[in-house]
């Protein structure tokens, strides 16, 4: 395109040079077709970019995170000439299209292109999705207009719920440094000694080696302390590029946790911050949609700071008569390592994930006392634990 517009430059110049130096009507004829070609296909190009259309939708408007869903988009020219030299450009921050249409199109009068494919939102959140700009370029190739599709598509995005596979066991998810230090020990499951009858498919062969004797997992129902999960809630940055790959994240972490545990029969309380102190139950799960359906609507704010989280997480009189805590954080704070001080007295069994693209900040600031793992924006939550 420069190169064209290089000829067309050099063309009008050598035209005033011979005007200027022989004259005539061939002259002045070379003169104003170098001089007009230029001016209509600019004209040409700013038609099309003003009458050009563009069609587009996605099968359901709510999706979710990861999951593949048709896309169609459709190129349309309703004047009376070509509309040459057409290009799309898809949004790419949050979501992918497979087999991208990234092709020039030469569109004839009342024609149009349809393309068929698949999109795949990467983040929980609502953004726009699908064709995002369009570029026209002129039949000489002098001039190229790039615009903002004027309709753009928006999705609303559910965040995932990742399934841990059969190999990670309760242990590792309460205490995941265990397979990093194997003499280490693990906090325990709740158990109680085998009964005649019991089905022998929920012993708990680690408890069972460490007693001598089989030991039961403990149901929901029965009397027991609760798991917790502390979700953090706060946004810190209000650019979409950082704030929801991040939210993403701890969002799939809690409900890949709290589905985990509550399939094993592990009642889990999550509990946050969103203007106040939110405290959600998954007791087994039967339940668990409507917490997914919390969880997928959950607001991440700025005010919901990790100082506002703890205190009132101090406040909640039962946080210490859990068995164990599990921080899902994005970073480990002054207010945290108070609360985690104040878990150690109670002889809680503690253990934080840590939600942060920096991979260096591994244990940072929690004096070694627990077991961490660091999570990345785009890790599995069955890779870190496995």
């Amino acid at each position: 395109m420069k190169r064209n517009g290089f000829i067309a430059l050099g063309l009008f110049i050598l035209s005033l040079i011979i005007i200027s130096n022989i004259g005539g009507p061939a002259s002045y004829g070379f003169f104003y077709f170098t001089l007009f070609v230029p001016l209509v296909s600019f004209i040409y190009t700013i038609i099309v970019f003003i009458r050009f259309k563009i069609y587009q939708k996605i099968e359901t408007r709510t999706v979710t995170a990861g999951n593949a869903t048709p896309f169609y988009f459709t190129l349309q020219n309703e004047d009376l000439f070509t509309h040459s030299g057409v290009k799309t450009h898809f949004f790419s921050d949050f979501s992918n299209i497979t087999e991208l249409y990234d092709e020039e199109y030469e569109l004839m009068p009342h024609t149009g292109v349809s393309r068929e494919t698949i999109l795949i939102c990467r983040y929980r959140g609502e953004y726009d999705v699908g064709i995002k700009s369009v570029t026209v370029t002129d039949y000489l190739r002098l001039f190229s207009i790039t615009f903002k599709n004027r309709e753009t598509l928006k999705a609303i995005v559910l965040p995932r719920l990742e399934m841990l596979p059969d190999s990670v066991s309760p242990e590792m998810v309460i205490d995941p440094s265990a397979s990093d230090h194997r003499d280490r020990k693990i906090p325990d499951i709740p158990v109680r000694e085998y009964l005649p009858g019991d089905d022998i498919r929920f012993i708990n062969w680690k408890a069972a080696a460490r007693t001598g004797k089989p030991q039961m997992k403990t149901f929901t129902g029965e009397d027991i302390p609760a798991l917790r999960i502390i979700m953090d809630s706060c946004r810190y940055s209000e650019k979409p590029e950082d704030h929801l790959p991040l939210e993403n994240k701890i969002l799939e972490t809690v409900l890949a946790l709290s589905y985990f545990l509550a399939g094993h029969h592990i009642p889990v309380s999550v509990c946050t911050y969103n203007e106040k102190y939110v405290r959600m139950n998954v007791n087994g799960t039967e339940g668990f949609e409507d917490f997914y359906n919390a969880m997928a609507g959950f607001s991440f704010r700025k005010s919901n700071s990790q100082k506002e989280l703890f205190r009132a997480c101090e406040q909640d009189e039962t946080a210490s008569e859990c068995s164990s805590v599990i921080y899902i954080l994005h970073e480990w704070s002054d207010a945290a390592r108070l609360f985690s001080e104040r878990m150690s007295s109670c002889s809680v069994s503690q253990c934080l994930y840590l939600v942060t693209d920096r991979k260096d900040t591994l244990r940072e600031n929690t004096d070694g006392h627990m077991g961490c793992k660091v999570i990345g924006y785009e890790d599995r939550i069955s890779e870190v634990l496995g």
